[in-house]
C-alpha cells in the first residue's frame, strides 16, 4: 500500500510500548495506524533468535516467549536507562539495542505502507521516565535509523489526540494500563499547549498481571481435577498463557469465558484436557487488588496536582 499523498520529509508516529508497539503517520487528513503484512495495528515488543538463529521481532518472537525464554527478550522498555545488558541467545545487548530491533521493524513497516524510506520520528515515552531512560530512547532510535526529532510523553500525546480542537483551559486525567506498566497523570490544555501536573503510576503493573492471575486459576483447575502440574511442561505452558490471555480479552464484552485446550499433557500415558468456563464476577474478584491499586494511585496523582475529582 503506498501513500503518494505525504511528503518526502513525513515524520512517523511511534509508540514504543513495554508489552506492544505501534506506528502511525498522518496522511494530511487524519491519522493512519500502519498495519504489518497481516493487517495487525499492534507489533508485540518482544525479540528472540529462531532455531536458526535468524531474528524474530513481533509476533514470531512473542510465540516462543514460553518454550525458549532463554532466547526471547521482551519488556525491555522497563531497563531502558541501565547500563546493564541482556542476553539473547550467545550475545549480550544493550537495552538500546533490543529497542532498536523493535523500532526498525517499525520502520520497515512505515516504508511498506509509504513507499519510499523514513528517516524522522516522533517517539512517545511515559511521564516518569527520567533523563537517561529518555536520551536511551533517543539513542535506540538512532541505531535503527532514525532521526528522533522530538521525545513526546505519552499523556500528553493522548491529550493532544483526544482533545486538540478544545478552545480554553481544561483538565484532563489519562489513565493508562498497558500491558506491562501502569500510569495516571493530571494534564492541562489550554488553546493547545499541554502540561503535565503530575504523575503516578506502578512500571511493573499491567495487563500480564492481569493474564497471569488467570494463569494460575487454569494451573490451579488442572491441580485439583486432574492431579497434574501443567507448570512443569512448556509446552503445556505456552498454550495456557496464550488461552489465558483470549480468556481475559473475551471477558472484556462477555459475561463469560470458556477455555478448552485438549490433549494438553498426558497423565499416566492418558491425554489430559482442559474445559472450563470462567465467569466475569470472579475474574474481577482476581484482579480487583490490581484495580484498587490503580485507583489509589488515581488520588494521589490528583493530589500532586493539588485537584479534585470534580475538577477534572
Amino acid at each position: 500500500m503506498s501513500d503518494t499523498s505525504a511528503t518526502p520529509d513525513t515524520i512517523i508516529g511511534i509508540d514504543l510500548g513495554t508489552t506492544n508497539s505501534e506506528v502511525a503517520v498522518w496522511d494530511g487528513e487524519r491519522v493512519v495506524v500502519i498495519t504489518d503484512d497481516g493487517g495487525g495495528k499492534i507489533l508485540p515488543s518482544v525479540v528472540g533468535l529462531a532455531d536458526d538463529a535468524s531474528l524474530l521481532v513481533g509476533e514470531p518472537a512473542r510465540n516462543q516467549y514460553a518454550l525458549y525464554p532463554e532466547r526471547t527478550v521482551r519488556s525491555i522498555k522497563r531497563r531502558m536507562g541501565n547500563e546493564e545488558t541482556v542476553s539473547l541467545g550467545d550475545d549480550s545487548y544493550t537495552p538500546q539495542e533490543i529497542s532498536a530491533m523493535i523500532l526498525r521493524r517499525l520502520k520497515a513497516m512505515a516504508e511498506t505502507h509509504l513507499g519510499r524510506p523514513v528517516g524522522r520520528a516522533v517517539i512517545t515515552v511515559p511521564a516518569y521516565f527520567n533523563d537517561a531512560q529518555r536520551q536511551a530512547t533517543r539513542e535506540a532510535g538512532q541505531i535503527a535509523g532514525l532521526e528522533v526529532v522530538r521525545i513526546i510523553n505519552e499523556p500528553t500525546a493522548a491529550a493532544l489526540a483526544y482533545e486538540a480542537n478544545h478552545q480554553g483551559q481544561r483538565h484532563i486525567l489519562v489513565y493508562d494500563l498497558g500491558g506491562g506498566t501502569f500510569d495516571v497523570s493530571v494534564v492541562k490544555i489550554e488553546d493547545g499547549v499541554v502540561e503535565v501536573l503530575a504523575s503516578h503510576g506502578n512500571n511493573h503493573l499491567g495487563g500480564d498481571d492481569f493474564d497471569h492471575k488467570i494463569l494460575e486459576h487454569l494451573l490451579e483447575h488442572l491441580r485439583i481435577h486432574h492431579g497434574v502440574d501443567a507448570s512443569e511442561s512448556r509446552q503445556a505452558m505456552a498454550r495456557l498463557t496464550r488461552a489465558a490471555e483470549t480468556a481475559k480479552i473475551t471477558l472484556s464484552s462477555a459475561p463469560f469465558a470458556r477455555v478448552e485446550e485438549e490433549y494438553l499433557l498426558e497423565r499416566d500415558g492418558e491425554p489430559v484436557n482442559l474445559s472450563l468456563e470462567l465467569e466475569r464476577p470472579d475474574y474481577e474478584d482476581m484482579i480487583e487488588p490490581f484495580v484498587e491499586e490503580t485507583l489509589a494511585a488515581v488520588h494521589t496523582a490528583l493530589q500532586g496536582a493539588k485537584l479534585t475529582v470534580s475538577d477534572v
